[in-house]
């Protein structure tokens, strides 16, 4: 078996591979730390979902802190 047989059979070896795990990870969905699911539910319906994402801080605070 030549060299171009082996590295073609590598590489179609890792398709097959990446292709089933992508498929696994369709079928099982994202794993999500415990407690996530409320924190996500618990948005405003605007999406904004306040102080913890930076709503209160104006864009010259994070200047500020780039700055530093």
């Amino acid at each position: 078996m030549g060299v171009t047989t082996r590295l073609g059979l590598f590489a179609l070896g890792l398709v097959a591979v990446f292709a089933a795990m992508f498929g696994v990870g369709s079928v099982v969905g994202p794993l999500l730390p415990e407690g996530a699911a409320q924190q996500g539910t618990a948005g405003t319906p605007g999406g904004d979902t306040g102080p913890e994402h930076g709503g209160d801080a104006s864009q010259t605070d994070h200047e500020q802190r780039l700055e530093r």
